[in-house]
């Protein structure tokens, strides 16, 4: 056996891994643990005969648990040996370390330490007596000259025979930079229930802090002294350990080790939680030091060596509240395998021991000592709003504090829904969705039409029509859609009979000229139109009324494929064609028209040519239709080659004017308005950034929820040429806007209105899966189906013509996003997102407007009508054109949303918004099996998916079928 290594030769170093390796061979079977030992010291003999020692130690005694009977001050025992002021743990006569935490027992030895009482430290601090003393140092009592006040000093490392242990150890660079990081991390903290530090210093070659004095005693000596605490005072003291806790975990300080011997309760019963030497900022930590800490109070994520979270704490927090109300730890084990083995099962109810504990209370903690990290609570505030007694948002709204984000998420109820309450309000859902997609057809315009030909056939129609012209080079790039025909509805509107019925108006939208077309571009280049031929939301556009590139073709059919528009851009003089005394083919461009040319009369052109021509000519006819349309055309050429062609009719003929609608006809008011509301926006969001009351965190994740969204819309809607930096800076935009508008405004709200974002805030701080937030999204959905099923249903039954509905505030007519669909999946998925991004960013608006009205008004009711008013310049507006119906739905759409966020808030009315219109926007139809059956498919699903995974979060895990009816 070699001879034992003395003190003076163990560096801090060795010390530390004598631990590491001593922790890991005890996680293993006893079988294993002398292999591993000698593999891990390798040629290191002084670490190898240290840990054989305490691994033959440990096989007598148990030294992992921080013993509530062990606690207090160091002293002896009669026949136990010394006990480790670090972690109260009990020493044999010949143990040489401390087998919880590796302290060397020849550290613990010494009654005054370095300072005798009274000596005078850095001419400031005058020691009064040593408190305690650990592997990482000794705190003293001292009395601070200078401030007059009691103080505690704690000194990185501290003699242990006449002062040769300091000189043996000293003052290495990772122990400083580890009391540096306790200080700093410690100062962040400022809460009632933290030890507070104030400063850190050195002097006479001593690295010291010094912090609040606490008179007082330990949680563990109090629990040996008196086995448990009364449950109302446990109670009290529960939800100040959270509170400190919680403070802990907002500043992203974890704790590492907390136990009942870093808890002090002081003279007047208030509660420090103390020592945040182990603590670490969670997105700083390092792996390699998974095992730090009481194996004790570690949780299972620790003891496997996974790291440790804020649920690692909380795990620690149920183990020190089993321990605070029944006097016993919940697990007993005497090793670490053993500890992981326990730590897999659920421990004894407390109530088994204590009977009068109560349920609430039980559950509680048992919630606390879930083996799976994502089953315990999302915060330390969520386990004290569970505790029996009490309301934190209550306290805080009443002590006039503006309650945090995690204090709104863990307030309110957690219930989940009887199975047949959630039934009824699923059943509910199928039921008013079954109703709108069978309304759907009999009320959107776009599904009353013949759409026999999908746009592949039309593409190859418009291709077969530019061949036949000569145009025969094959192209580089290309993109198509769908138009609405502006001015179609009001002329033919104008032309129909006052008496005219619902089956007058079907036969009329089945005849052409019908109100939307279908158009086709194509280039020898990229496509990379000036920016009016692009709209906001990122779409290609059609070109016709707009200058062209060189060697582009566009060409506009209707649902029929019979040509409406074609131009083509020859430029340069490398398009020689014949001299222009060549007829050009106008009887191509006629037939492809299924025009009869000789029953059109040739009148003077009266358009204004966007392209070169060396050749006008007009006619004017009738369009092929029994409704007998009457139709003027324009045709040109150039050096003998057609040019231009284009049919207009009497909704098309007032000089020429495009007949798009760019989103950049908004009223320059609304414009100024949105600046003026952004910089207001802008002022309120500094100030709730500079006083710290803004929810950064939340208002990040709306922002990069609406910039992501968007973003992904304007990608998959946009032609690929056109999807460049505009697009990225369009994106950014409306996220920064919405992340502004929410630092402005979230934290008023959750001041004067917190209940209208609890479930927000649990889905801002991932808890997905709260019952709550289950039937607040089911119930929206609900919603959400019912606006529409409502739409659809006023408009069948008080619209007796059946006249298509449109929009009297061009700015909100949707009905080209419903063309859109018509493209295939890409653009359906476009809607999908920009509804998502629309339905956000617009239900934050409505919100905020709604708290505004609040809180000037005061009196919810008085409020609520003046949000409604809010809409009436618009309801008022359609209803001066005469569409009276279109008011009465906005109204009644307002009225539900208005109840929505009244009653349930924000999160019901955002996905309310976004599922409105993404439904909205859909083409729906029961014929799946049609071509353009992909909408109403992609929209059945997400809503039948969103409210199944709503009905199945509601029930919070309860199973359908209960036999107990009372659950039912």
């Amino acid at each position: 056996m070699p001879e034992l290594p003395s003190l003076e030769t163990v560096s801090p170093d060795d010390f530390r891994r004598i631990r590491e390796v001593f922790e890991a061979a005890l996680s293993r079977p006893e079988s294993e643990r002398r292999a591993y030992v000698v593999r891990a010291c390798g040629d290191n003999t002084l670490i190898l005969t240290e840990v054989e020692r305490m691994l033959a130690a440990d096989a007598e005694h148990d030294g992992l648990f921080d013993r509530g009977d062990l606690a207090g001050t160091p002293r002896q025992h009669e026949g136990l040996g010394t006990q480790c002021s670090s972690c109260n743990a009990m020493l044999g006569a010949a143990d040489r370390f401390c087998r919880a935490c590796g302290t060397p027992a020849g550290a613990l030895q010494g009654d005054e330490g370095r300072f005798r009482a009274g000596a005078l430290f850095a001419n400031r601090f005058r020691m009064v007596a040593r408190l305690g003393r650990g592997g990482m140092g000794e705190v003293y009592r001292a009395h601070d000259l200078e401030l007059g006040q009691p103080v505690a000093l704690k000194f990185l490392t501290g003699p242990a025979r006449a002062g040769d242990y300091a000189q043996a150890v000293g003052l290495d660079e990772r122990a400083r930079a580890r009391l540096r990081n306790e200080v700093r991390l410690a100062r962040q903290l400022a809460h009632p229930n933290v030890c507070r530090v104030y400063d850190i210093g050195e002097a006479h070659g001593d690295l010291y802090l010094s912090m609040e004095y606490v008179d007082g005693e330990d949680l563990a000596a109090l629990l040996k002294r008196i086995g448990r605490v009364p449950i109302d005072k446990g109670i009290e003291i529960a939800r100040k350990l959270c509170a400190g806790l919680a403070a802990a975990h907002a500043k992203g300080v974890l704790h590492r080790d907390f136990k009942p011997a870093n808890i002090m309760i002081d003279s007047r019963g208030e509660v420090r939680i103390m020592d945040f030497g182990l603590a670490a900022i969670a997105d700083q930590l390092d792996t390699n030091d998974a095992f730090s800490g009481t194996p004790a109070y570690m949780a299972p994520e620790q003891l496997a060596g996974t790291g440790a979270t804020r649920q690692s704490d909380l795990y620690a927090l149920g183990l020190v509240l089993y321990e605070l109300f029944t006097g016993k730890p919940p697990f007993a084990g005497r090793d670490l395998q053993e500890l992981q083995r326990q730590r897999a099962e659920t421990p004894k109810t407390p109530s088994t021991l204590i009977p009068d504990i109560s349920p609430r209370l039980e559950r509680a903690i048992l919630r606390c000592l879930e083996p799976e990290p994502n089953l315990r609570p999302a915060s330390a505030l969520e386990v004290a709003v569970s505790l029996p007694g009490g309301d934190p948002l209550a306290e805080a709204l009443a002590a006039g504090e503006t309650p945090s984000p995690d204090l709104l998420a863990a307030s309110g109820p957690r219930e989940a829904l009887r199975p047949r309450t959630a039934a009824v309000l699923l059943a509910c859902v199928a039921a008013v969705f079954v109703t709108t997609i069978f309304l759907a057809p009999r009320a959107q315009t776009v599904a009353r039409l013949p759409l026999r030909h999908p746009p592949e056939v039309l593409t190859e129609k418009a291709r077969e029509v530019i061949r036949a012209l000569g145009y025969t080079g094959e192209p580089v790039d290309s993109a198509s859609g769908f138009r609405n025909e502006s001015g179609w509805l009001e002329s033919v509107g104008t032309a129909m009979p006052a008496d005219a019925s619902r089956q007058t108006w079907t036969e009329r939208l089945s005849l052409a000229p019908y109100p939307i077309a279908f158009w086709y571009r194509q280039g020898a280049s990229a496509l990379v139109p000036p920016l009016t031929t692009i709209d906001l939301a990122g779409r290609a556009a059609p070109s016709s009324r707009m200058p062209m590139v060189s060697d582009e073709v566009t060409v506009d059919l209707d649902l029929d494929g019979r040509l409406l528009t074609f131009r083509a851009a020859l430029h340069g003089p490398e398009h020689e064609g014949n001299s222009n005394e060549t007829t050009p083919g106008w009887d191509v461009l006629f037939n492809a028209a299924q025009f009869d040319i000789r029953r059109f009369s040739r009148v003077e052109p009266r358009s204004i040519a966007l392209d070169v021509t060396d050749q006008r000519i007009a006619w004017t006819g009738e369009y092929g239709s029994p409704m007998s349309v009457p139709v003027h055309v324009e045709a040109g050429a150039y050096q003998g080659r057609p040019v231009y062609f284009e049919v207009l009719f009497p909704w098309t003929t007032g000089g020429g004017e495009s007949r798009e609608r760019s989103a950049s006809t908004l009223p320059r008011y609304w414009t100024f308005v949105g600046l003026t509301l952004l910089v207001v926006m802008a002022v309120f969001a500094r100030h709730n950034w500079k006083t710290g009351r803004a929810d950064v965190r939340g208002a990040a994740l709306v922002g990069v929820a609406t910039f992501a969204a968007l973003l992904l819309s304007l990608i998959m809607g946009t032609h690929d040429t056109l999807a460049g930096s505009w697009v990225l800076v369009l994106a950014v935009s409306e996220g920064v806007t919405a992340a502004i508008q929410y630092l402005a405004f979230e934290p008023w709200v959750r001041r004067l209105w917190p209940h209208a974002l609890i479930t927000w805030s649990r889905v801002l701080a991932g808890q997905w899966r709260d019952p709550v937030v289950g039937r607040d999204v089911m119930i929206a959905v609900l919603a959400a189906v019912a606006i529409n099923c409502l739409s659809h249903a006023l408009y069948l039954g008080f619209s007796p013509s059946g006249a298509p509905a449109a929009s009297s505030v061009p700015e909100f007519d949707t009905s080209q996003f419903t063309l859109d669909q018509l493209m295939g999946p890409r653009f359906i998925g476009s809607a999908g997102f920009r509804a998502l991004a629309l339905g956000l960013f617009s239900a934050l608006l409505m919100f905020f407007l709604m708290f505004l009205c609040r809180a000037c008004l005061r009196r919810p009711w008085l409020a609520t009508l003046a949000f409604v008013g809010l809409f009436a310049p618009l309801a008022a507006v359609s209803f001066s054109q005469g569409d009276w119906i279109g008011p009465i739905v906005m109204v009644l759409n307002v009225v539900l949303l208005v109840l929505m966020m009244v009653r349930f808030g924000l999160l019901a009315l955002v996905v309310t918004g976004a599922m409105g219109v993404f439904i909205e926007r859909g083409l729906l139809t029961n014929d799946f099996g049609a071509w353009y059956g992909e909408s109403s498919l992609v929209v059945v699903v997400v809503v039948s998916a969103l409210a199944l995974w709503a009905f199945r979060t509601s029930l919070g895990g309860r199973p359908l079928l209960s036999a107990d009816p009372a659950k039912a």
